[in-house]
């Protein structure tokens, strides 16, 4: 089974992900994906939002979509969270005969070399990057532009951040448009300082 793993902040999910998400399961032969909203970042503040807020929003997103499981692994471990660590324990519970496949964003990528045991992680794996609009100026390293392991998307931009929906809740303003239907009102009721 090809199973990718999709993990962030997620604060909140939006309409943005969900396209990620469609787009995988569309045009890369994925069986299943495993959407992680994060507990504790490794690579940010901890500002997030109320973790159990987050995975309701994820999981009603995906509610009735049978190749999409939303997973708590991160939300639930103690300490920061790190890709390596979930993925190890991802392949404990699914078993070391799949394929793995972590999807990221390109600003990701260009980071890569500061994640934890980024060598062993491409040798887990294989990484999956969607191009990002914000992202152009700065050049990808040419270990990850020349690794089989790293399939760079050509993929439409997504053009929606999470900042800019806290920041119209805050502000009363209208969301509709940049976050699914079913969730408007939770993030809406919940994304009120």
């Amino acid at each position: 089974m090809k199973i990718a793993i999709y993990g962030g902040s997620f604060n909140p999910m939006h309409i943005g992900h969900e396209k990620i998400v469609k787009y995988a399961l569309e045009n890369l032969d994925i069986d299943k994906i495993i959407i992680i909203p994060v507990g504790i970042p490794s690579h940010k503040e901890n500002n997030l939002e109320q973790s159990n807020t987050r995975l309701k929003i994820c999981k009603e997103i995906f509610r009735n979509n049978k190749k999409v499981e939303v997973s708590d692994i991160e939300i639930k471990s103690d300490g920061k969270s790190y890709t390596y660590d979930t993925l190890l324990k991802l392949i404990r519970i699914y078993g070391k005969d799949n394929e793995f496949f972590e999807i990221i964003g390109e600003d990701s990528l260009k980071n890569l070399k500061t994640w934890r045991n980024y060598k062993e992680l491409l040798n887990l794996c294989k990484f999956i990057v969607f191009r990002r609009k914000d992202d152009k100026n700065t050049e990808i390293d040419n270990e990850f532009l020349n690794n089989k392991n790293i399939i760079i998307l050509e993929n439409e931009y997504y053009n929606i951040s999470s900042t800019e929906i806290r920041n119209k809740v805050k502000n009363k303003e209208d969301i509709s448009g940049l976050v699914n239907k079913k969730v408007k009102k939770l993030i809406e009721k919940e994304y009120i300082d």
